[in-house]
């Protein structure tokens, strides 16, 4: 029998993958089980296999009897079978605090069965014999000496969106050796945050740290900005350190996060819009409104600018209100001209709101706050309010035509022309009325004929103003359209005063011829 008999067992050794950690950090410990096996008194070469094959083995690591300051975070690791020959590798999740570095060991419980003995023959099924083991075993680890680094205080880091601010915070050295020429590289994954200004904006940048002991603490802080389009919300920002040890040679320490809070937007609104001579062909056309800060915060040395258009030039485009906290609001005017060429109708004029932030720098509202304003007809300078005349037909008399300015500044040399039609005829078209001041009426006197067939009806005629403007230049208006009525004779032959002096004349020359001759 003996010579019909295989035996032995496996062999297994432990070791660790990685044994170097540090302090204060989540790490995964990986023990490898190697499993040599041992034939004491061999055979056929699949009993030998079976003999060295270690079955259902199970590995914890006994944690209530480690002496450092390290908690497992898993339990039992199982693993099918480990043939001879072999290795597999058994991981921990483990949590280590402020360790000292050094050695330290860590007692592994390891359990599993196999085969120790196969009886064979030739006529009958072979006979194998079990074993189970449970044995205690242990690996070493290594704790560094080495710098190690931890976000200890943040700073408010909270921005507007479309806006820049400071992200500030404090980091401190919490290992056991000191970081020499240390560099922070502060990085983001958002696209829409960015360090630096809007103008040269960055995805990185790095801040100098000399040296930093174990358990000192230094803040460091970079300018952050965040795009117009950015949601509010809170934004991680990464931090690496990166220093030379004692050897000189560089390093970096695990990850920092520390974080940016993004507020909404600065917004405005533009309200109680209205206009003055707001008009086809005026020069000083003005439109009034009031600025709001519609939050969410405070804004410095605000200014409204008007924004070009293709339909007016502003003369004034810009209206500064100071100070604006949330919820104030203050009042804004500009000033443009609308050219002769432009049509009268509804038109949108956009507008831009300029503010400065906490460090001064001068922001601007990404999207303009457009406003419909509408340009009314061309308003004549001069208008007809008041025509008198007595004239009938066969007649002459004085129409008398009261003209009124209707100007924003006083014009001189303000001069009147009457044209009529058949059958109406004027000897003396043309009235001086010198300077006349905004809203100042006056009354323009012409002499008017009415033919002896003129209807008893108005007659269509008009008035010509011609006058000199504040800037010295000469300007005419168009016709501006009168009536000018004939009415019927007042009593007596309806006959011109003319004939009737000529027929008494003739009348009282005859007499007197006859009464010579008798």
């Amino acid at each position: 029998m003996a010579d019909n008999s295989v035996y032995g067992s496996p062999d297994v050794s432990l070791s660790v993958a990685d044994d170097t950690f540090k302090a204060s950090e989540a790490a995964t410990l990986s023990v490898v089980a190697s499993n040599d096996g041992d034939i004491r008194q061999g055979g056929p070469a699949q009993y030998e296999e079976k003999i060295k094959t270690a079955q259902n083995v199970r590995m914890t690591v006994l944690e209530d009897q480690i002496d450092a300051p390290i908690d497992v975070k898993t339990g039992t690791v199982v693993r099918g079978s480990l043939p001879g020959a072999s290795t597999a590798p058994f991981d921990f999740n483990i949590e280590i605090g402020n360790a000292t570095p050094g050695t330290y060991r860590i007692p592994v419980r390891v359990e599993y069965k196999h085969v120790r003995a196969v009886q064979y023959s030739d006529t009958e099924q072979p006979e194998y014999v079990w074993s189970t083991v449970d044995e205690r075993k242990s690996v070493t680890i290594t704790v560094e000496d080495r710098p190690q680094f931890d976000v200890v205080s943040e700073g408010t880091n909270s921005i507007f969106a479309g806006d820049t601010g400071n992200l500030s915070f404090t980091i401190e050295n919490t290992g056991t050796r000191t970081a020499h020429d240390a560099s922070v590289r502060l990085s983001t994954q958002s696209d829409s945050l960015y360090f630096g200004s809007p103008t040269n904006a960055k995805a990185q940048t790095g801040l100098y740290v000399p040296t930093l002991e174990p358990g000192e603490r230094t803040t460091v802080s970079a300018q952050v900005g965040a795009g117009p389009e950015t949601a509010a919300g809170e934004y991680p920002v990464n931090a690496v350190v990166s220093y030379e040890n004692q050897n000189g040679v560089t390093e970096q320490s695990d990850t920092l996060t520390t974080g940016v809070q993004v507020r909404p937007e600065r917004s405005f609104e533009l309200r109680d819009v209205s206009t003055e001579n707001f008009r086809v062909d005026e020069n000083e056309a003005r439109i009034n409104a009031t600025v709001v800060n519609t939050g969410p915060g405070d804004a410095r040395n605000v200014a409204v600018m008007l924004g070009q258009t293709s339909t007016v030039t502003a003369t004034n485009g810009e209206s500064a209100v100071g100070d604006l906290a949330v919820g104030e609001s203050a009042p804004v005017s500009f000033t443009v001209a609308i050219p002769a060429s432009a049509e009268p109708g509804t038109n949108t004029f956009p507008f831009t709101v300029q503010y400065e932030n906490a460090d001064g720098d001068v922001r601007e509202t990404d999207a303009p706050l457009r406003q419909s304003i509408a340009i009314g007809p061309e308003r004549d300078p001069f208008t007809v309010t008041n025509v008198s005349t007595g004239v009938s037909p066969g007649g002459s008399d004085s129409v008398t035509v009261s003209v009124r300015y209707n100007g924003e500044k006083p014009v001189s040399a303000t001069n009147a022309k009457l044209f009529v039609s058949d059958p109406i005829s004027t000897s003396d078209d043309g009235a001086y009325l010198g300077a006349m001041t905004p809203g100042e009426t006056k009354n323009a006197t012409f002499t008017v004929s009415a033919g002896s067939g003129a209807l008893v009806k108005e007659y269509a005629a008009s008035v010509e103003v011609r006058y000199d403007d504040a800037d010295g230049d000469t300007k005419y208006t168009d016709g501006l359209p009168i009536g000018i009525p004939v009415s019927p004779s007042s009593g007596g032959l309806p006959v011109p005063l003319p004939v009737i002096v000529v027929a008494v004349l003739v009348v009282a020359g005859g007499a007197y011829v006859l009464y010579r001759r008798q």
